[in-house]
């Protein structure tokens, strides 16, 4: 999860065993990089560390990694995909200003491009560009993305990763479908396409957080506040740890903050 992705869109829940492997794991490109030598002993290192990546210290030492082993193998599919994963995640902070996030989704949407490039077979390049290129289209504002041609782009590459593992994540892509028929502008905004999108990824994995704020956000926008609260409840219901910390924190700080704004709002009499 263009952030809309999304579109974002789009990090997200953990990754179930399929025809490509989730990150913290190679894809179906993984002989053909090891014959190319890639650096597997820093790749696997990276992620072991990844679970851990907000914790402070932590991206330093993955930045680190990923940098001295791109210098090592700067083609390796698994390198340029985590690179592409890395800096959606940097992008994806809801806390962040506008113009760092476009430049660093920019970043993530390179590297994922050439990491398809390196292998068009895997899901994990198609995903990640979808992704940092949600980010930098919520960056540069919506009807800028638009006139700039993102949006078929973005689905090109979203749509390439649904076909090659729609179960990538545990429902990573419809989780970036959602947003992105959300933060469209009307007409071309849906609220049936992004609610069955959303509801498919809570099917799909029903502890996922960012899902149930995606989904809160559309029940508040379409006047149904009753059902965005109750999202928002289940978002940070569980505590961290049911398939993504750092994720499951991330969206959970944001549901809260969600949920004491609409309270004070609520005491304020205004209109739920």
């Amino acid at each position: 999860m263009l952030a809309f992705l999304v579109l974002a869109a789009l990090a997200a829940p953990a990754a179930e065993p399929g025809p490509a492997a989730a990150p913290g794991g190679p894809g179906p490109g993984a002989a053909e990089a090891r014959a190319a030598g890639a650096p597997d002993a820093s790749l696997a290192a990276v992620d072991a560390e990844w679970p851990r990546r907000d914790q402070p210290g932590v991206m330093d030492d993955i930045k680190a990694k990923l940098a001295a082993a791109e210098k090592r193998a700067p083609d390796d599919y698994g390198v340029l995909w985590r690179q592409a994963r890395l800096h959606f995640w940097l992008a994806d902070d809801p806390n962040l200003a506008k113009d760092e996030k476009s430049r660093l989704g920019k970043i993530a949407w390179d590297y994922g491009d050439r990491a398809t490039q390196a292998n068009p077979r895997s899901v994990e390049g198609w995903n990640f560009a979808a992704a940092g290129m949600g980010n930098y289209a919520l960056g540069i504002g919506i009807f800028t993305a638009l006139r700039q041609g993102i949006e078929g782009k973005f689905k090109e590459r979203l749509s390439r990763a649904e076909q090659i593992d729609p179960g990538f994540e545990n429902g990573a892509i419809q989780t970036a479908w959602g947003r992105f028929w959300y933060e469209l502008p009307w007409p071309k905004y849906s609220a049936k396409r992004s609610r069955e999108a959303l509801q498919d990824a809570l099917r799909r994995n029903a502890d996922n957080v960012r899902a149930h704020v995606y989904l809160a956000d559309l029940y508040f926008k379409e006047d149904e506040p009753a059902k965005a609260r109750a999202e928002l409840e289940k978002a940070v219901a569980n505590p961290p740890g049911r398939y993504d910390a750092p994720e499951e924190r991330r969206w959970q700080d944001v549901a809260r903050k969600m949920l004491a704004a609409k309270r004070e709002s609520t005491s304020r009499g205004d209109s739920p």
